[in-house]
């Protein structure tokens, strides 16, 4: 496992990190345990592009979707509730 202590990670921040993703993803350990994974961002697009959870067809840049028109209001309440429904589904995965 290609890992690095939270602590060495403090110490020598995000250089620490690059040297060791060229040998793969890298397991952040703190208290003995991984606590999370960082891996480089063609490997995170590979692997969000397999997933489908990303429709490539769907991506445009910001300055693209700062130019499209609205197609609608919603008050404060409903949008409130569109966030509880979508918040609710992370839940589920």
């Amino acid at each position: 496992m290609n890992a690095i202590p939270a602590n060495e990670l403090k110490r020598h921040g995000i250089s620490a990190i690059e040297k060791l993703l060229s040998k793969g993803p890298v397991h952040v350990i703190k208290r003995n345990q991984p606590v999370c994974v960082v891996l480089a961002e063609d490997e995170y697009e590979r692997l969000v592009l397999a997933s489908g959870a990303i429709d490539t067809q769907e991506r445009i840049s910001v300055m693209e979707w700062f130019s499209l028109s609205v197609s609608g209001t919603a008050g404060k309440s409903e949008i409130d509730e569109r966030l509880a429904e979508e918040r609710g589904a992370w839940d589920k995965r």
